[in-house]
């Protein structure tokens, strides 16, 4: 029999200030816009599978300072900590990491993420209370680190880690090239997430309770240059099974009553068979539920989105970018203008939601192209838009370029309030551009162009035909007019 000590693990995912907040009829506040971070699930699950005990703190949903985050470490007396981040948390995690060692200095700090994966080492050095790092797919990864601490592994052992030695110097061990094995994995540990936080942006989803799923791993296409997919974060693209697909929405509906299902991966439509095969098994389910996907507009096709519909899904998303070519080619998106149009077309035919996100700023552009930008997005016809300023991220192929052409301002990750939504910080200024505020001026311009003119209104207009539609509707006017 297994005599070793079991260890407990806290997982904690920093907060980040840039999401909105919206009460709801029971009083209380969610914040719109976040669903569960299922990377923290899967790592949880793991744990829990292999006799470990895990715990999840989510304060970016929940709101919670680092002083109310010490109170709850304190309250459950972790044997390890980790955090897991992305760029825009980068700053609050360290705070929060250099706040838990000066409380809790015998507690080891482990972390992980994309930002951490991208920039390893950097990681380290920033922030000297870190233990051990993990780059890339934690799943193998944790296993070992929790062998090292209970003394049955040494670190150089453990594939894919950066920690320190005795000196203090930064190690690290040779990567993980075994790929996780989607099949064998736990489904993610949601008992562990305050599931009733939780909210999908108004126009992200048609019924409540709603979450997000993810089937799949890397991406199919991965050479668009403005993404860590295309680099550092590149790998093997591959998707579970429709078998477990269904029996993660089966507990999903069990647990938490769940009625409609958004996949977060980045192109389900890359899997064309694996998405007719998953149609086929709702209906010989006959579950009553409603589902989203992602797609790239060049993998859309008629009989696809046909099936779709007929099992349940309400809504495509398309990353469209511009309606720009020249851009598109620039930033090596593998699209034409011809072949969006065409998706939107087909899914608006059909009666599907198109939710567009487009990139204003892009090297290259000028207002005036982004003045065709704006019009390429009300010629869609998309039933939502969202245009993002473009935030070059450090270590992939657009950095590169936007460090040559144009300005790249030191980012500030802060709410910045408009008159119509939330709007990230503009952190790229393309040479044909004055300044930064003329940038954020013209992504304000998109948004009321494109959300206060009477054909968006006439077209949601005839959708409403439900008291949750009503619901629906007049929380997202809310939230894109900052009211909330």
């Amino acid at each position: 029999m297994d005599q070793r000590i079991k260890l407990k693990t806290l997982l904690i995912i920093p907060p980040v200030s840039h999401h909105h907040s919206l009460s709801t009829s029971h009083g209380k506040h969610v914040r719109r816009g976040l669903l569960p971070p299922l990377g923290a699930g899967y790592i949880a699950a793991v744990l829990l599978q292999a006799g470990h005990q895990a715990k999840i703190i989510d304060a970016q949903v929940l709101g919670l300072s680092v002083d109310e985050i010490l109170r709850e470490v304190d309250a459950y007396r972790p044997d390890v900590l980790g955090i897991s981040f992305l760029t825009p948390q980068e700053n609050s995690a360290y705070d929060l990491i250099r706040r838990l060692k000066q409380r809790f200095k015998d507690i080891p700090v482990i972390v992980g993420g994309a930002h951490p994966t991208c920039f390893p080492r950097e990681t380290m050095e920033k922030c000297n209370e870190i233990d051990v790092l993990v780059a890339g797919e934690g799943e193998h990864a944790v296993l070992g680190i929790m062998a090292c601490l209970e003394g049955r592994r040494t670190w150089p052992e453990v594939k894919g880690i950066y920690y320190r030695n005795e000196k203090g110097q930064i190690l690290e061990t040779p990567p993980d090239d075994t790929p996780v094995d989607l099949e064998k994995l736990p489904l993610p540990a949601r008992h562990l997430y305050p599931m009733e936080a939780y909210m999908p942006e108004p126009f992200e989803n048609k019924r409540l309770p709603a979450t997000n799923m993810i089937v799949s791993r890397g991406c199919a296409y991965a050479q668009c240059t403005f993404c860590y997919r295309s680099g550092i974060l590149k790998r093997e693209s591959r998707i579970q099974s429709v078998t477990k697909t269904l029996e993660e929405i089966k507990c999903l509906i069990r647990e938490f009553g769940m009625k409609e299902f958004i996949f977060y991966d980045d192109d389900l439509a890359a899997y064309k068979g694996w998405l007719i095969s998953f149609c086929d098994a709702l209906d010989r389910e006959k579950l009553d539920l409603s589902w989203s996907f992602r797609a790239r507009a060049n993998n859309i096709d008629e009989p696809l989105l046909k099936r779709a519909k007929e099992t349940g899904c309400v809504s495509v998303s398309f990353g469209f970018e511009s309606g720009n070519q020249d851009l598109l080619d620039n930033i090596k998106k593998g699209i034409t203008l011809e072949q969006s149009r065409r998706a939107a077309a087909l899914a608006n035919g059909l009666g599907l939601e198109v939710l567009g996100t487009f990139m204003l700023g892009l090297p290259g552009e000028t207002p005036e192209k982004a003045e065709k930008t704006i019009r390429f997005a009300i010629e869609l016809d998309c039933s939502y838009a969202a245009f993002i300023p473009t935030h070059p991220h450090r270590g992939t192929p657009l950095y590169e370029q936007c460090q040559k052409e144009g300005q790249v301002i030191v980012p500030a990750y802060s709410e910045k309030m408009c008159e119509i939504r939330y709007i990230p910080a503009v952190t790229y200024v393309p040479a044909g551009y004055k300044d930064a505020g003329e940038v954020e001026a013209m992504v304000r311009k998109a948004y009321r162009r494109f959300y206060l003119r009477p054909g968006f209104f006439l077209k949601h207009l005839r959708k409403i035909k439900t008291s949750e539609d009503v619901k629906r509707y007049w929380d997202g006017l809310k939230y894109l007019s900052g009211l909330s």
